[in-house]
């Protein structure tokens, strides 16, 4: 190949590349334009943040640095906590029932149920609880009470931190009833919840035949009885996976109560303080940052609006558990295509955690763009009026997911 032709050979790549970064700098531009129409149409403080999966490449941010309230987005990292800490496959929550039997089928004295805050516990398996129980022993009469140990949480700790009081919020303990809410204002129902426990319990064995002579009361195990019957809960990758994909308050709450292991060496119940304390070293080991000044968080579920972190940070925490799990993590998030929160909500596949409440919004994910780009996002608005579509924080990150989506 002769020098003139090299040079001309040369020549015409040189302009190649140089109208392909034109392209692509162009390109870079329209979708910030874009990105940044909808941010100042949008009647709300917005934070978004875009990065490519792989490369960690910041494609678009705005107020990523920004403290929001992140209202379900803060069950994240209650996720990152429990699988940090426990295994996801073992057998989570075990309730333990004690009691003495001299005789077969009599009950000799109290029969003590002792909680450890599994958050599956529909009535349906307090009844199950019931059966088995009465089957296993053939139970007939119980001379004493229905004794409900509560005690593994703080009982009046039974909102978390920062709820509002008089919203319907689930309640949290040790013996929880699944998908039971507060009714009334909370001064009337501090023993609600284990005696909504105990009452499902209590019906089931009178059903089987069994003579209960005393009553049912919260207390303490006796020291002098044995364990007699455990039941386990779901595995704790099925309990988290619900959590994450519905939404579900009363699940992270529990799971963030029991985050401490073992709970406390002496004996006390565990308290939020004490799960503020465990979130925070895990947040620090696996994140490097420092709570009261990266982020605040004091509860599991984000009902809190003491809440606060920034779209850097949950993409931190997204990036790092998809760099450690791979993309089984999505196993753990809603997707558009099957049940969960964001089912049917856009026309392309995307995984991600969905945030509501009445002052904050959220979506944070993963998706797979039309170029065939793996990127990690996070859409977070606060302080908004939705009066109509134009001011929906739904239809704002839709409209920047489906941007995502066409042109990145």
């Amino acid at each position: 190949m002769n020098l003139k032709l090299r040079y001309k050979i040369f020549i015409l790549l040189s302009s190649f590349l140089i109208c392909v970064s034109l392209l692509i700098g162009a390109t870079g531009a329209d979708t910030g334009k874009n990105i940044l129409e909808e941010i100042n149409q949008f009647p709300g403080f917005s934070g978004i943040l875009i990065k490519d999966l792989n490369t960690e490449e910041v494609l678009f941010s705005h107020n990523k640095d920004k403290l929001f309230t992140p209202a379900s987005l803060t069950k994240i990292f209650t996720l990152m906590a429990a699988l940090e800490i426990f295994d996801e496959e073992q057998q989570a929550y075990p309730t333990s029932i004690y009691f003495s039997s001299t005789t077969p089928g009599e009950i000799n004295g109290n029969l003590c149920i002792v909680g450890s805050g599994d958050p599956t516990q529909s009535p349906d398996i307090i009844r199950k609880i019931a059966d088995d129980l009465v089957q296993k022993y053939n139970i007939h009469h119980i001379s004493g009470d229905i004794v409900l140990d509560n005690s593994k949480f703080l009982p009046e700790e039974f909102l978390g931190r920062g709820w509002m009081w008089d919203d319907k919020n689930p309640l949290i303990g040790a013996l929880t009833v699944s998908g039971d809410k507060a009714k009334e204002k909370q001064n009337s129902y501090l023993n609600n919840m284990p005696f909504r426990w105990g009452d499902i319990f209590s019906q089931e064995l009178s059903k089987k035949g069994v003579k209960i002579k005393g009553d049912i009361r919260i207390g303490k195990v006796q020291e002098d009885l044995k364990v007699k019957y455990i039941y386990y809960s779901d595995t704790l990758d099925k309990i988290l996976a619900y959590m994450m994909k519905k939404s579900d308050n009363q699940s992270a709450e529990n799971i963030f109560r029991t985050l401490v292991p073992g709970g406390n060496p002496e004996g006390e119940p565990t308290t939020i303080a004490d799960s503020v304390a465990v979130l925070e070293k895990v947040i620090d080991k696996t994140l490097g940052l420092e709570w009261g000044e990266d982020y605040i968080l004091v509860d599991g579920c984000g009902l809190s609006e003491y809440n606060l972190t920034t779209p850097a940070t949950l993409i931190k925490a997204m990036t790092y558990l998809y760099r450690k799990y791979d993309f089984k993590i999505l196993d753990y998030f809603s997707s558009t295509k099957e049940s969960g929160t964001l089912k049917g909500r856009l026309p392309f596949q995307v995984w991600g955690k969905t945030g509501t409440l009445s002052s904050a919004s959220a979506l944070a994910g993963i998706l797979e763009t039309k170029k065939k780009r793996w990127v990690v996002f996070c859409l977070i608005e606060n302080n908004f009026i939705f009066i109509e579509d134009e001011s929906d924080p739904k239809i704002f990150e839709n409209r920047i997911l489906e941007y995502i989506y066409e042109n990145l």
